[in-house]
């Protein structure tokens, strides 16, 4: 449940089960995750504007799936996802930023 969601839903009923001490903590660790979350995704989309910008293919891009995208260039940044072409095939892959665990030659 997003920070956004829960201050909507905020009710008297909520705080009388839950008492307020944890609604407040529940809600200040809700907003604290959802602010890391964006942080890494803009982290990882300005690691990547260097290779965007040089048009230089990355060897390999690991998912957290497990996959790998070879030989790939960056297409596109967006605000949670990017988009890489394949070099050879011209095959392009659009992949949220919460999902690349990394990038380079290993």
């Amino acid at each position: 449940m997003e920070f956004e969601q829960l201050l909507n839903g905020w009710n008297e009923e909520l705080l009388e089960t839950e008492g307020i001490l944890e609604v407040v903590l529940i809600i200040l660790l809700l907003h604290l995750l959802e602010e890391s979350e964006e942080g890494s995704a803009s982290e990882i989309k300005e690691l990547l504007r260097p290779w965007l910008e040089l048009g230089i293919p990355l060897p390999r891009v690991h998912l957290v799936n497990g996959d790998v995208l070879q030989n790939v260039v960056v297409v596109q940044l967006f605000d949670s996802v990017a988009v890489f072409k394949n070099a050879t095939n011209q095959l392009r892959v659009s992949v949220p930023y919460v999902n690349i665990v990394s990038w380079g030659a290993f």
